[in-house]
């Protein structure tokens, strides 16, 4: 068990209690492929950051000292303008401030995150570097200023760092929630140091809770109420404070749209339910038929010349295509040819050649409309077919979620989900890439020439098998929907 309470810790105990206090008690697990990715990523930018400030320290253990003891002798002398990574620890909380400017005689805390500086999700960086000033305060640093290092929108390729960063003030809200937190301080961490656990409760933080199921409010249930698709906060409320967990005590006077509707039957009667619409939804299908899967690469900092952060790349493209039903399916694929270069106008040439003129387009929620819209607006002169190739697009996910639910499901029509409900023999487990986030830290790294000769080749089978699967699987579901359809009293003999 830790017997201290991170940054980490803290944010979670916000949103439970009850997960922060198991995630004392549990051991570390390695980050995945992807989540080192994003790690290195961002630990990029941060020492990006500090060359705004020029003859800072960077603090470290040194000659048996902890990096708290060197935070403190660097404090309290005059000759660093500025520190990065100071630590500052006050019994059992710790916390580390990215950067630490003087600013009279007090300091300047800056937290140094990826994010757009127009992010939406601003209330949630407050309460980072809220947690940290509460942690520096208590142990005696006087900070008089609070501010977010965030990205610039304005940030192309090449530019230098001071273009790279908007510094955005927020010292008025950071003091309001570090006093706020400062309150219940003492009161959390006897809470999660207590081998009491905290009662459970119902909140949104269980959707994502590794022991909401299995040691938690979830355990020893076939389904919950968070299975319950797009239930809104407000609803999710109501059940909590009703102490209502299991689907089968779901009040009746819960209002529900028809999916929702469609989802708590299935999970009642433990059976998929298909509507008799499904069939007049799959004949909108026109034939020849073409299933579409992009992949892209998105970075914090651009990959590509002109490009700013975080913009999306369409990098590969898999279409399965089918003349009918009956007719046995062929392949197309495209992966950049050098992922050094930005491909994009390669690929998109290709994309019109392959999907030719006639048949419905099939894809798998909004994603490729919205990559192909981006590519028209890239390309003018290829706008017209680009907006033809718009107007063949079918959701196969929309067709889903309006006409069918199989209590596997779990409340989500994700393809991850979907897939093997209904077409269990196919399965990603034998592939060595198998989600979106993998497939992007593999491409990022052939770009940046971490992943070459024959790796670079390895990598790219293993892109290429990724994406076709994408498009097998669409194949596959429609298959199946057509057989359920077929099924159904109202369908057409």
């Amino acid at each position: 068990m830790k017997e201290t309470i991170s940054k980490q810790d803290w944010l979670t105990a916000q949103r439970c209690l009850g997960m922060a206090w198991y995630g004392l008690r549990t051991g570390y697990e390695a980050p995945s492929e992807a989540e080192l990715f994003r790690m290195l990523q961002g630990q990029e930018i941060g020492s990006l950051a500090r060359q705004l400030y020029p003859g800072g320290t960077l603090v470290s253990k040194a000659n048996g000292r902890s990096a708290v003891e060197v935070t403190q002798d660097l404090l309290a002398g005059t000759a660093t303008p500025a520190l990065f990574e100071a630590t500052a620890e006050v019994g059992p909380f710790v916390a580390k401030a990215d950067i630490l400017t003087r600013d009279g005689v007090g300091w300047h805390v800056i937290e140094v995150k990826s994010s757009f500086s127009d992010t939406k999700s601003i209330s949630e960086l407050v309460d980072d570097l809220a947690y940290t000033v509460m942690i520096f305060r208590r142990a005696a640093v006087q900070i008089s200023k609070a501010s977010l290092a965030l990205l610039s929108r304005t940030y192309r390729f090449g530019d230098s760092t001071e273009r790279l960063f908007d510094i955005v003030d927020r010292t008025d809200e950071v003091n309001e929630r570090a006093q706020e937190f400062d309150e219940q301080a003492d009161d959390v961490a006897r809470i999660l140091f207590d081998q009491t656990q905290p009662v459970p409760k119902l909140v949104s933080a269980c959707r994502d809770c590794p022991t909401y199921e299995g040691e938690c409010l979830a355990s020893g249930l076939s389904h919950t109420v968070l299975e319950i698709p797009s239930l809104h906060h407000t609803k999710l409320k109501r059940l909590s404070q009703e102490g209502v967990v299991n689907i089968s005590e779901l009040p009746t006077d819960l209002k529900l749209n028809p999916t929702q509707q469609r989802a708590v039957g299935a999970m009642l009667s433990g059976s998929a339910i298909v509507e008799p619409a499904l069939s007049a939804a799959l004949q909108k299908i026109e034939w020849p038929c073409h299933y579409l899967d992009f992949e892209t690469v998105a970075t914090v900092l651009p990959l590509y010349p002109t490009l700013g952060c975080h913009r999306q790349v369409v990098t590969q493209f898999s279409i399965h295509h089918r003349g009918s039903i009956d007719a046995e399916p062929s392949h197309s694929e495209y992966l950049a040819s050098d992922p050094k270069e930005n491909c994009e106008r390669e690929l998109t040439e290709a994309l019109i050649e392959k999907l030719g003129k006639r048949g419905s387009i099939i894809v798998y929620t909004k994603f490729e409309e919205k990559r192909i819209e981006a590519l028209r607006d890239a390309f003018p002169d290829l706008a017209d077919y680009l907006q033809s190739i718009v107007a063949r697009l079918l959701d196969l996910e929309k067709i889903i979620e309006g006409n069918v639910y199989h209590p596997e499901f779990r409340g989500s029509f994700s393809i991850k989900k979907v897939l093997p409900a209904l077409v269990p023999e196919l399965s990603y487990a034998e592939l060595s890439v198998r989600d979106g986030d993998t497939a992007i830290a593999r491409f990022a790294r052939m770009a940046k020439g971490e992943i070459s000769g024959d790796g670079a080749e390895t990598t790219r089978r293993q892109l290429l098998k990724y994406c076709e699967m994408d498009t097998y699987a669409m194949l596959k579901l429609h298959e199946t929907l057509l057989r359920l359809a077929a099924r159904q009293p109202d369908a057409e003999t």
